[in-house]
Order: C-alpha cells, then structure tokens, then sequence
C-alpha cells in the first residue's frame, strides 16, 4: 500500500515534532517559506544576469555510485548552464547544478532565504565535538545546499542521506516529482555493499526486472512538490526527484534527539573493526545524551510556541552524502 504524504498547513512546531519529526514520517509543509523572498524572485533569469561572470562545475553521477570518478565535472559558464536548463526536456535533460554551497557560492542571496523555518531546530550537525574528527565531518552535513536543473533531469541516484540525517527540501521555483520508500521497504532496494545509503538501481522509475527482480514487491509513494512548499524526509526514508520544469531548491540536513540513534547505528555499521565499532557508538551514545539533556528547556518553549512559526537563524564515517534536492 502507498504511503499518503499529507500537506499541513504552518504547523506548530510541537504539532511538527509530535506527529512527524520523531515519528519519522514525511509530511510537506505549506506556509512555512512566505516570509522568504526568494519566493517570486529566484528564477534561473535571476541566476543568469545577477552571476553571468560564474563558471559552474558540474557531475553526472553521486559519490560512491558505480562510475563516479570516470569523467571529470563538466563545466559551464552561468548563462551557459541557464539556457540548457530553460531548454532542457524529457529526452534531453540539462546538467543538474546540485548539492552547491548555497551561502559559499552565492553570499548575496543569503538574505533572500531568512529565517530558516523553525522546523531545523535543534540541529546538531553545527555543533562543536570533543572528536575533531567526528565534528569536523558532522558540521560539512549542516550546510545549506543549493539545486538549479530543467526538466526531465533528475537526482542520480535513489538513496537516503547518510548518518542518519532528516533532509529539509525547500521549493522555490518550479515543480519536482519526488519518489520515496520507508525503511521497511529496504530489502527491496538493493542497497550497495560499498555504500550502504545508496541503491544499485540504475532507474527508480523504469528499472530492469531482470536485474531488479525484488523491486517489483516495493510500493513507491509518488508526488510532486509546489513552489513554497517544504518537504520533510525522515532518518532513513529512501528517495529521489526528477523536475517537471526549470526548477530551484535549496535543502538542509538535520540531526537532533530525533534521529541520533539512526547515526549511532549508521556509524557503528560502517566501522569494520568490532573496537572502533564499539568505541564509535560509546562516544556517540554519550554525546547525544548530554546534547538531549542541554536542549529540555528549548523543547520546552519551542512546544508551547504560538502556531505561527517563529523566526530562528539560521563520527567517524562519512557524512557528506548529499540529498535529493
């Protein structure tokens, strides 16, 4: 049976967390971005004049998907790069310009997507770690991306983000049909032995049974995704986007008390050394505890907050996957 996606409107954020966040079921959001102006005034155009002087480096395949380092990114110039998305189409789709630094490459924008909807707090990807390393892989994951791509083109790869993370998609401009699977339906996805947050499949939409057999048992859940809507993908929900148009998005990754025992789990699979396993997991363990105790009194207000949201602003394993955007 397909798994219904409900669309609410302005949640509170106790509504949002009681019912989705630590359930962990999807559910778009509408009304959650209107205070931005990047709604009406982000068009590939805008992309186009405002960066015209901009070289874009782009890749056809995921890191860690079979092929990924075969060829070197394409490059283009911004204008470039708009015209093939204002032209692209089913049968010949523009590069997807995808998993960017939106506030690195594009500073001036920053503004234009303030707040941040309260729904990405707290977020512990940002915070310092006693393991240099564990916090210096855990902050990558708390960038805000950024998505430029024309219709027909698509994320390469179905997947789910890795370390556990909930992924935040939010719509700016044009529409995006997004499949999605729960974790239940896992075994049906052929996940890859290298990279266990990514899928083998080489099409979610039109895959080959003969090399698929098991993928025929899974039931996708499909929907498109409005300008100004806000899409929340839980820990571990597989999923992938293909544009119906010109299309712009930008995303964030969240981890919070919500998900953290999915990165323990996520981190702990990928040591394969049994000590660093359990040393992974020991440390981990112990740092959401004492991140879940510091935030009670943040949960507290936040929960009793008025229905409108609230302006906010904004281990040792890899954790730079990107999302579906």
């Amino acid at each position: 049976m397909s798994f219904a996606i409900e669309r609410r409107h302005r949640l509170s954020y106790e509504t949002f967390a009681r019912e989705y966040l630590y359930p962990c079921k999807p559910v778009i959001v509408t009304g959650a971005l209107d205070r931005w102006k990047a709604l009406g005034r982000w068009t590939p155009e805008l992309f186009r004049s405002e960066f015209s002087g901009m070289k874009v480096r782009i890749k056809d395949r995921e890191y860690g998907q079979a092929g990924a380092g075969a060829a070197a990114p394409a490059e283009f110039t911004m204008p470039d790069f708009i015209d093939r998305v204002l032209a692209s189409t089913e049968a010949n789709p523009a590069p997807y310009f995808r998993n960017q630094d939106l506030f690195a490459l594009f500073p001036s924008l920053r503004a234009d997507v303030e707040p941040m909807p309260e729904y990405l707090r707290p977020n512990w990807l940002s915070d310092r770690y006693l393991h240099p390393r564990v916090g210096s892989i855990l902050n990558r994951g708390a960038v805000i991306e950024l998505y430029i791509g024309g219709a027909g083109g698509s994320f390469p790869v179905l997947h789910y983000d890795g370390a556990g993370t909930h992924a935040f998609l939010m719509q700016i401009y044009g529409r995006k049909r997004y499949i999605v699977f729960p974790p239940d339906q896992e075994r049906f996805l052929y996940p890859s032995p290298e990279k266990i947050n990514l899928s083998l499949l080489d099409d979610a939409e039109h895959p080959d049974p003969a090399r698929f057999p098991l993928f025929a048992q899974a039931t996708p859940t499909v929907f498109t995704l409005e300008p100004g809507e806000l899409l929340f993908v839980p820990s571990h929900w597989w999923h992938t986007a293909t544009m119906l148009t010109p299309s712009i998005t930008i995303s964030a990754n969240v981890l919070n008390q919500s998900n953290w025992k999915e990165l323990v789990a996520y981190v702990s699979h990928r040591q394969p050394n049994p000590l660093a396993a359990f040393a992974s997991r020991l440390y981990l363990t112990a740092a959401g505890a004492r991140r879940a105790w510091r935030d009670r009194a943040w949960r507290d207000q936040a929960w009793f907050a008025p229905v409108e949201p609230a302006p906010v602003e904004p281990a040792p394993a890899a954790v730079g996957e990107g999302h579906a955007g």
